[in-house]
């Protein structure tokens, strides 16, 4: 019997809101990346890992047209943040929130229309730790960090393996997703799956209820809709 599939964002009901409004985009930065099929990566120790994931990862509260969307997301350059498009859902007000108590303003420059991604833009938000994708595809049975803000609440890293690849377009994915057996609860979407190094290698965007198992979108699927600019305003109310 196949697994219910749950989003890993807390979406909360709100009434009487204001129409939405598209905000403008703003250009994105080339992310860092590391391939480590070429690189030889030094070997990190797991609270290392711990520290570097948690300060690249932020909180995402989103006031929407008819919902309050609760979830996470990692900066990927210059005050550019990725994070699940149904955290955002036609957004009205979003604010970031930082491992070290900061909080930004946040406007959504871009969502995916064939994957759960979106992009936001910080205000002032020039100094924050930069996350650094990998290249290299995931390996089954390899190990993972989920890292997020589940239930609004203190920063969280679960540690887990890679079960494997599996075909996306049954979730409404463009192409195959990552199966981790990790601990991912409510408010983890848009989250970073990093690796033992701490490289970003997915993006968390739902669990299978029960089997407990977390899906991710792979950065190599971020990547393409970056470099193709397959990126559109979000939907307003």
């Amino acid at each position: 019997m196949r697994s219910r599939l749950h989003l890993g964002g807390l979406l909360l009901a709100a009434v009487g809101l204001a129409s939405c409004v598209e905000p403008p985009a703003a250009p994105l930065d080339t992310p860092a990346m590391v391939d480590t099929e070429e690189v030889e990566l030094p070997e990190v120790a797991a609270a290392s890992v711990e520290r570097r994931a948690q300060r690249v990862t932020v909180r995402v509260r989103s006031l929407g047209c008819e919902q309050f969307g609760l979830g996470s997301g990692f900066v990927l350059a210059d005050g550019v943040v990725v994070t699940n498009r149904h955290v955002i859902e036609q957004p009205r007000e979003v604010t970031v929130n930082t491992w070290d108590g900061r909080s930004f303003a946040a406007e959504v420059t871009g969502v995916a229309t064939d994957t759960d991604l979106a992009l936001l833009q910080l205000e002032d938000a020039g100094d924050l730790p930069v996350a650094e994708l990998r290249t290299a595809p995931v390996q089954r049975g390899e190990e993972v960090f989920a890292v997020g803000y589940p239930g609004g609440g203190p920063a969280q890293v679960s540690p887990g393996r890679v079960l494997g690849m599996v075909d996306g377009t049954v979730l409404g994915e463009p192409a195959e997703v990552i199966r981790v057996e990790v601990e991912i609860a409510l408010g983890s979407s848009g989250g970073p799956l990093v690796d033992r190094d701490g490289l970003v290698v997915g993006v968390v965007f739902a669990v299978e209820v029960d089997a407990g198992v977390g899906l991710a979108v792979p950065v190599e699927t971020l990547l393409e809709r970056l470099e193709s600019g397959e990126l559109v305003a979000p939907g307003a109310c």
